[in-house]
């Protein structure tokens, strides 16, 4: 059952926004400063090494320096993350019956996430594809 509400009930969306927003502009911006462990323990990047550079460049309206640095954080998972928190505001306002597909669908989404992580992980590490890497 779906009740619809104004646009004005959204309590948690704005919420998570404006913390996301203050945490990446600390981020791109240096403020905060969080190392890789993955990267100090095995001197290889993981998915997300680069995406503070990434999100940096952004704010600074360089979208090809971004790519570069992070081409996953920039072309996957900032898209992702705007999907959801979309589809997050519906659910919260009676628009959506859920922020993320149920069952196989929603099985298969997070699956294909994951795996295009792990194959990003992958591929930026190996050798001869320094290119890929931040």
């Amino acid at each position: 059952m779906r009740v619809e509400r104004s646009w004005r009930s959204l309590r948690r969306t704005p919420a998570l926004v404006g913390g996301l927003a203050v945490t990446g502009a600390a981020l791109g911006t240096g403020v905060l400063v969080i190392p890789c462990w993955f990267h100090a323990l095995t001197g290889l990047d993981c998915p997300f090494c680069g995406g503070s550079r990434a999100l940096g460049a952004l704010l600074h309206g360089d979208p090809v320096a971004a790519i570069g640095y992070n081409a996953f954080a920039v072309l996957v998972l900032l898209p992702v993350a705007v999907v959801v928190l979309v589809a997050l505001a519906r659910w919260e306002v009676g628009r959506a019956t859920r922020w993320w597909p149920a069952g196989a669908r929603g099985l298969r989404l997070a699956l294909l996430l994951g795996a295009l992580t792990m194959a990003w992980w992958v591929l930026r590490d190996l050798p001869g594809l320094g290119w890929l890497r931040a």
